[in-house]
């Protein structure tokens, strides 16, 4: 028996119709492995969200090749509960096939409104229980437990120690897997009744992983204390053979922070893990071990994108511990790096070849998933729940190593900060031009070819998008490479009585990048300029004004190597040590044939007079040799990016 994808798939067979039309309000083709098996199947996935924006790419990259006696085959979804099929413009009804796809035909027997709420990556477990139900429909209660059990391995019944507890909430947020709400909801009501968790926060460590994370971090000091004093007790049950395994690696990707104790005389060995030692020592060791621990995880090529995310920021962990303490590293640790870097980009890169082309058609509202979806996820969170004042802080050219740099002396000096940290790919090319702008237009580059090479358009495409969402223009605002928090332009833009949106954009981080040589001296420069206080300025400045703060960076940047400057004249359209755009593909081509290692770029998203051509692995346009800090290209470091919503819990 086939699963729910192969039930749809059987409406997408090749060259079945070059247009077709999609009612899909439950999102069933917005799942990844769903995106890319119709891509794999020669169809291109459109949404007609925007009518402006869809009519412009229908004509220019589907209509105007058809019209020349071309091939393309096309789908068109419609997304929204509100839209229907027939309310398309008319020159598409007379051209298209139309399709309805529901959830409750794919399971008629489970509560609809339930299924819908649910995470589509979970189908896949839902449908596979599913067609081992034999029994009647099941009501809301029951579909709850169903879902409860099938995708997150969880029946609330069971759960009566917290022993038991603490397993399934390692297991959940050592994934990053987030609980829904409403499922939340429905375990609280089964756990509350238990006199076990009667002063556990279940609210918060349900549904937060860093409330979780903070829970685990406050009960491992008083579970150190009970060793020497019995009336300090704690009420995680640290010591439990389940729980252990999982606290070990928690202390070692970063998530607890061992702690400093003096009395460690009768301390079991194994907690010895949390408790801080030397710190060379310490982080000699860290390093070993996470570096053994991401090469035996490594994602593979056709991995989902979440699996890359999560591992972007592991990855970030070992970067900063490898340059922050490379005088302590032998010989062995330097070279197992080497070996490990260059297996991590070519997995990268063969990843991003194969899947990235489809993740702009992933959903948004949970976390964008693309650095364009970003303004549309402020949009909906503004809206959602009622916020007054939000800013998004742009930091050019900042990494995921970088941020961990940042955010490490932003705790260390202030406690109330909170961090709701993940990932957003970047646009390839990545350049400041390109993904940037795409950025504040909310759009992938495709929708803004005669602005490609510049940022001058960014305050009107931020203009625009907002007003296109409700706002009105005097109520946004755009702030380009300010100084620090007391900037003239940003100080005026405050000073706006209307003032609801606020954009800020930071160049700080980007010129360091281009004035280095090599990541060590990046990260030192980083360092120096975070203990100055500027961002703990700005942030505290912008949360006295009232604004939710979003965080992210256009592109990250990575160290690489020349290997040599293209003889190229008048040929190219947009030069960078990373990657080289070109308007014509013969231009590409002649390039191409004078560097073998370059890769082409499939242009997933680009205007088609575009033609990118990549330096390769972590290789650099630049002198033979040469070592450079760049971006352009796809290496996890310049793709993967920060996002994140920084808030306060003053005490």
């Amino acid at each position: 028996m086939g699963n729910w994808r192969d039930t749809i798939l059987k409406n997408f067979k090749p060259k079945i119709s070059r247009l077709t039309l999609v009612a899909d309000p439950d999102g069933l083709l917005s799942e990844e492995r769903m995106l890319s098996a119709i891509k794999d199947r020669g169809f291109d996935l459109i949404s007609f969200d925007d009518p402006i924006a869809f009519r412009y790419a229908y004509e220019a990259k589907y209509r105007s090749v058809w019209d020349k006696g071309q091939e393309s085959d096309l789908v068109v979804v419609l997304r929204s509960e509100d839209q229907h099929l027939s309310k398309l413009p008319f020159d598409l009804l007379k051209a298209g096939r139309q399709i309805v796809l529901a959830l409750h035909q794919l399971f008629p027997k489970l509560n609809y409104p339930v299924i819908a709420c649910l995470d589509r990556e979970y189908l896949d477990a839902v449908d596979e229980a599913y067609q081992q139900h034999d029994g009647n429909q099941l009501t809301e209660r029951e579909t709850k437990e169903f879902v409860l059990m099938h995708c997150f391995g969880m029946v609330p019944k069971l759960i009566k120690t917290p022993v038991q507890l603490l397993k399934e909430l390692l297991s959940l947020h050592s994934c990053k897997v987030r609980l829904p709400e409403f499922l939340a909801e429905h375990m609280l009501e089964s756990l509350a009744k238990e006199a076990a968790f009667a002063t556990w926060p279940l609210a918060d460590i349900l549904i937060s992983r860093e409330k979780f994370l903070r829970f685990l971090q406050d009960e491992w000091k008083n579970f150190l204390a009970s060793f020497s004093d019995n009336a300090m007790q704690s009420r995680v049950p640290f010591s439990h053979e389940d729980v252990r395994a999982y606290i070990d690696t928690f202390f070692l990707d970063g998530l607890l922070t061992p702690m400093e104790w003096d009395d460690v005389i009768g301390l079991p060995a194994w907690v010895m893990t949390g408790v801080a030692h030397d710190p060379k020592v310490d982080a000699v060791r860290r390093f070993r071990g996470l570096r053994e621990k991401f090469e035996s995880t490594l994602p593979i090529a056709d991995a989902p994108h979440k699996e890359w995310q999560q591992a972007a920021q592991r990855w970030a962990e070992l970067v900063t511990l490898r340059w922050e303490w490379d005088d302590s590293l032998d010989d062995a640790d330097r070279t197992g790096w080497e070996t490990l870097h260059t297996k991590v980009e070519v997995t990268f890169g063969q990843w991003m070849m194969a899947r990235y082309g489809s993740l702009h058609n992933l959903p948004y509202k949970q976390q964008p998933v693309m650095v364009h979806q970003i303004a549309r996820f402020m949009a909906s969170e503004r809206n959602q729940k009622k916020l007054p004042k939000v800013a998004l802080l742009v930091m050019d050219g900042l990494s995921l190593d970088q941020w961990l740099l940042l955010r490490r002396h932003l705790e260390a000096n202030d406690k109330g900060w909170r961090f709701q940290e993940s990932t957003a790919f970047a646009w390839v090319p990545t350049l400041t031009s390109v993904t940037r702008q795409s950025i504040f237009a909310g759009e992938p580059p495709f929708f803004f070819p005669t602005s490609f090479e510049t940022t001058s358009k960014e305050k009107t495409h931020w203009l625009r998008f907002w007003e296109d969402h409700g706002v009105k223009k005097n109520a946004v605002e755009l702030v380009s490479n300010i100084k620090g928090v007391d900037d003239a332009d940003l100080e005026l833009a405050l000073n706006n009585p209307h003032l609801s949106v606020l954009g800020i954009i930071w160049n700080r981080i980007d010129n360091f990048v281009h004035s280095s040589e090599k990541t060590s001296s990046l990260h030192l420069l980083v360092n120096e300029w975070i203990k100055e206080g500027h961002l703990q300025k700005l942030l505290m400045r912008l949360y006295k004004e009232g604004f939710v703060v979003y965080l992210t960076a256009d592109h990250g940047n990575v160290a690489a190597t020349g290997i040599g400057n293209p003889r190229e004249g008048v040929l190219v359209e947009t030069k960078g040590q990373r990657v080289r755009i070109y308007d014509r593909t013969e231009f590409l081509e002649e390039v191409a044939s004078q560097f073998p290692s370059a890769m082409r770029w499939p242009n997933y998203g680009l205007p088609p007079e575009r033609h990118v051509l990549l330096a390769g692995n972590l290789k650099a346009f630049s002198d033979v040799g040469e070592e450079i800090v760049s971006h352009g290209g796809i290496a996890i470091e310049e793709v993967l990016v920060p996002f994140v919503a920084i808030t306060r819990e003053d005490a």
